[in-house]
């Protein structure tokens, strides 16, 4: 019996240890409660903003079906908007495809974000930036200038989207004249196009607080999918704004002629030191994920958040292809979202690139002859546009 009460005891004892060596391990102390707490509320913070930008996003992707219900198909080719909107897919976004020697429009993909939507330019901005200083005798194409981490030339800066390297080129350029090239580009102006409601644009009014982020990303502008195709078919073609036409029928297309706005004074020098970084872009830089390379295309892709939204990027991506003798398709891409890339863009616009099969449709030529300097190819690390806002 003795044995058996002594045996109880330490069986006891055992489990009043165990109880309390286990309440003093699963009682955390006040600095602990407070980490896991704000943990805790780190964590729902998280959830709830991923909430809020899911439900934005779905939002923009709805407002962009509906506009493209709404869209006015006389004139629109049936064989390029259906190849645009599969592209385009469920994002939410805009397109333009048009004829940069005439100014045609085949087709544009929700006009209401086309012609009466201006959103802020991110790194497109750079192709007039660059074309400005060329112009102005400020640079060279063989300019090697020190930004950032390495030296750049214009074909590099280009097609890497290398933001240092056009900020420097924005402070040379100055206020004034970097908004007398964005006039002359047609930006702050209606481009005439025959849809209703078009907007003229946002052009900055005052010298912003940084001058060189308007010449790299395109602070306190705001332009049209429009304005930026009409802009870059006269880089296509040589020089001349065309007014984009939407030929609503056989008695238009039978009139049509073609309504040059404005030359630039775009020597063909000039537009073979652009036309080299585009080229570059897309063969191995920020849209070479368009996979357009082989058909010829030319482009500048565009990233940033957007002006409006903190939550919201801008992805953008302009192009054309270059052909003997006129230019072919130009494609005009611009997305919206929280996942919005330039990158992405180009993807859209490769898509219609080759499924409209331009590559045997038109007899392609390069008018750049290659160089032996490279830009540095970066496959593994997002592009540079896409993590300097």
């Amino acid at each position: 019996m003795a044995r058996t009460a002594t045996a109880s005891r330490n069986a006891r004892a055992r489990r009043d240890y165990t109880t309390r060596a286990t309440a003093v391990r699963r009682t955390p102390t006040r600095a602990e409660a407070e980490r896991a707490a704000l943990r805790r509320r780190a964590e729902q913070a998280r959830l709830a903003e991923l909430a809020r930008i899911r439900a934005l996003d779905e939002q923009l992707q709805r407002t962009t079906q509906s506009s493209i219900e709404q869209d006015d198909l006389r004139g629109e080719d049936p064989a390029i908007r259906q190849l645009a909107l599969d592209a385009l897919g469920d994002r939410a976004g805009t397109v333009v495809v048009m004829e940069p020697w005439t100014g045609r429009v085949l087709s544009i993909v929700n006009q209401q974000w086309a012609v009466r939507t201006p959103f802020k330019p991110c790194s497109t901005i750079k192709v007039l930036t660059g074309y400005a200083a060329l112009q102005e005798k400020l640079t060279t194409a063989d300019e090697i200038i020190l930004a950032g981490s390495r030296s750049w030339t214009l074909r590099t800066a280009m097609a890497q989207s290398n933001n240092e390297y056009f900020q420097v080129l924005a402070h040379r350029l100055g206020f004034e004249r970097f908004l007398f090239y964005a006039g002359q580009a047609g930006f702050g102006r209606k481009t005439g196009i025959n849809l209703p409601g078009e907007t003229s644009g946002v052009i900055p009014r005052h010298p912003p607080a940084d001058l060189g982020r308007m010449g790299s990303h395109g602070d306190g502008f705001g332009v049209t999918a429009v304005q930026l195709a009409t802009f870059i078919s006269a880089l296509a073609n040589g020089g001349t704004l065309y007014r984009p036409q939407v030929l609503r029928g056989p008695q238009e297309v039978a009139r049509f002629k073609p309504l040059p706005v404005r030359t630039l004074p775009l020597t063909e020098d000039i537009r073979r030191d652009l036309l080299a970084g585009l080229v570059s872009a897309v063969e191995r830089g920020t849209a070479r994920r368009s996979g357009a390379a082989a058909l010829g295309v030319a482009g500048k892709t565009g990233s940033c958040n957007c002006d409006f939204s903190p939550r919201t990027r801008v992805g953008l991506f302009v192009s054309f292809v270059d052909a003997p003798g006129k230019p072919g398709l130009l494609v005009t891409v611009i997305t919206k979202g929280s996942m919005a890339r330039g990158s992405s863009a180009s993807v859209i616009a490769g898509s219609i690139y080759r499924g409209a099969d331009v590559a045997s449709r038109m007899p392609f030529r390069r008018q750049v002859v290659p160089s032996a300097e490279e830009p540095v190819e970066t496959p593994d690390v997002p592009d540079e546009e896409e993590t300097n806002d």
